[in-house]
């Protein structure tokens, strides 16, 4: 999770970075940057609560990290995406079949 979310605010910093302040670019940099961010800080929540216990968080857990994923689909193809670290959360017939194991 926390390296998805570095590889994610990389681009985001280097937008902001190359764009002043005040234009549209880098507002919506901003905007993306604070989205990932704050997906990524959920994501956070909703695995503290389902590894103490809390099998009810396991749908939001998954949830959660598949938004979070969602952010980073335009650089799958990118040398330093690494699907095999990030895969998808799946579910069947409503059921989660994986969800992130490391943090």
């Amino acid at each position: 999770m926390d390296a998805l979310h570095d590889f994610l605010l990389r681009r985001t910093a280097y937008l902001l970075e190359a764009h002043s302040p005040g234009t549209e670019e880098h507002r919506m940099a901003d905007t993306l940057h604070r989205a990932i961010d704050q997906t990524w800080a959920e994501l956070q929540d909703c695995y503290d609560f389902y590894h103490r216990g809390d099998a009810d968080m396991e749908i939001e857990l998954a949830g959660t990290w598949n938004s979070l994923r969602m952010f980073g689909i335009s650089w799958m193809r990118a040398p330093d995406y690494d699907e095999r670290l990030w895969p998808p959360a799946e579910y069947e017939n409503l059921l989660i079949t994986s969800i992130p194991t490391e943090h």
